[in-house]
């Protein structure tokens, strides 16, 4: 069963990661065809205790992103797209991929600043709003400057690439 789901899950999150590319966003027709299949395989491999495990495991990502999601930095979709992987995978493999699909958006993030001509005004816009956060303990959206480049970040790739890493490094 073991190859099969990670197929399965490997097909949905390259899809997913072509829609984000090509829309920005994430068809939630496809977060709920993987939770279905998701549910599905966690059944078939614990049971009734399968219930529990994708219920446990698909809100995890929602309560530790939900203030990411609140400050704007990290979108529904992408939080619903972990917690499809968890549909999947164990609670140690899933809190893996996220650990990873953090630290290869992180990379991207790196190589994405390198290459911008207003790097540097932007890396201070990161560290007034951190500190304005640090001073007064509310959360802000996150809105970064210069609207006018509408810069989009397709998140659900690094989330691939780190669930690549995760489960096979």
């Amino acid at each position: 069963m073991g190859g099969i789901r990670l197929v399965l899950l490997f097909a949905l999150l390259s899809m997913a990661a072509v829609q984000d590319v090509r829309s920005g966003r994430i068809s939630n027709r496809l977060i709920a065809a993987g939770l279905m299949i998701g549910i599905a395989i966690q059944i078939l491999e614990y049971q009734m205790w399968g219930v529990y495990y994708f219920l446990r495991n698909i809100s995890v990502p929602v309560i530790l992103f939900y203030l990411l999601f609140q400050m704007r930095v990290l979108g529904a979709g992408d939080i619903k797209l972990f917690s499809m992987i968890g549909s999947f995978l164990t609670i140690w493999e899933l809190l893996r991929c996220m650990f990873y699909g953090f630290l290869a958006a992180g990379a991207g993030a790196v190589l994405f600043l390198a290459a911008d001509k207003r790097r540097w005004q932007r890396l201070w816009y990161g560290v007034k709003f951190f500190r304005d956060f640090v001073r007064t303990g509310n959360v802000q959206p996150y809105c970064p400057p210069y609207k006018e480049e509408a810069l989009s970040y397709a998140f659900s790739v690094p989330v691939l690439v780190g669930t690549i890493w995760a489960l096979y490094l």
